[in-house]
């Protein structure tokens, strides 16, 4: 299965905005979660990706992200929630101020 994640960028020390960046990660499964794809992007295709977590098993709640509209934690959303060949949109949560990328500051 073939997965495009558009992911919001940003780094304060070069950015004067955020933007868009765009990912097509090839050989998923269904049951892959998001995290395993934002730890894809970040190891074979952007090293500067920024992101948080933790436990990875749904209880610290630190990766925590806007993932196609929606308040979710990327570690216990499956990539077959969004049909075949999907397209996930994946932001910092809102209300936060953000570090760097996914980061947010959490205090």
């Amino acid at each position: 299965m073939e997965v495009t994640l558009r992911i919001r960028r940003y780094n304060p020390d070069k950015d004067n905005k955020p933007h868009w960046g765009t990912y097509v990660l090839k050989d998923c499964e269904p049951t892959n979660r998001i995290l395993e794809l934002l730890h894809r992007v970040k190891w074979e295709q952007d090293g500067t990706l920024a992101l948080r977590r933790s436990c990875a098993q749904g209880i610290c709640g630190s990766d925590a992200m806007r993932i196609n509209g929606q308040n979710r934690l990327a570690c216990k959303v499956l990539i077959q929630e969004f049909g075949d060949n999907p397209k996930i949109q994946i932001e910092p949560i809102l209300g936060l101020k953000v570090v760097k990328d996914l980061v947010v500051d959490m205090e």
